[in-house]
């Protein structure tokens, strides 16, 4: 594609997301991508067959907000795995908030996930992703489990679904409020989590 074809592609993929969190997925017709990014319809349909395409590629980019990677050598070579977890699970929330395609994408996610409003086909993506998220959050948890720093009684996966919840309700919240401060909040849901859940002193999690 050329660079007026990908600049144009771009503009019609920011106006169908602004309009899915506005609308909603299933009332947002191609019309209504077109008269937002101020093009004919013929555009939209130049690189976008159908409203499923322009639904994929809308979702194609899409980050997990409380995915850490699977990456676990860092934190086996970490005195305090919980404390390296906290701080890359806290920029990778802020990351993705300040992105504000990202933002606007886990807004129609936290409004519309697990109903009818988001085809099929990105719902079963969307599980993976946060599958995803929560197995990469487990193998580091597991890390501090070898090692006795989770408190009794309390097993990684429990650990890694109470930090999801509380991330969750934090950026739900702030999608209400683009302007809110992000940092405080988002840095004390991991910790509270995290200190709730070590065997450690807290000043040591």
């Amino acid at each position: 594609m050329t660079s007026r074809s990908d600049r144009t592609r771009a503009i019609l993929l920011d106006a169908a997301l602004a309009a899915f969190a506005r609308r909603g997925v299933r009332a947002t017709t191609l019309e209504h991508v077109a008269a937002s990014a101020a093009f004919t319809r013929g555009a939209v349909y130049w690189h976008f067959p159908d409203k499923t395409a322009l639904v994929k590629a809308v979702f194609e980019d899409m980050v997990w907000p409380f995915d850490i990677g699977g990456e676990l050598a860092v934190y086996r070579q970490s005195d305090q795995p919980l404390l390296l977890l906290r701080e890359v699970l806290w920029l990778k929330l802020l990351d993705c908030l300040r992105d504000v395609r990202q933002r606007r994408r886990m807004e129609v996610v936290l409004r519309y996930r697990g109903t009818p409003e988001l085809p099929e086909e990105l719902g079963v993506r969307l599980e993976i992703l946060s599958l995803r998220a929560l197995d990469h959050l487990t193998a580091v948890l597991n890390i501090a489990y070898e090692r006795g720093e989770l408190r009794r009684g309390l097993t990684p996966i429990d650990v890694a679904h109470c930090l999801v919840a509380a991330c969750m309700g934090v950026v739900a919240e702030h999608m209400e409020d683009p302007q809110a401060r992000l940092e405080r909040s988002f840095h004390l849901a991991p910790l509270l989590v995290l200190q709730g859940a070590s065997a450690l002193e807290p000043e040591e999690a």
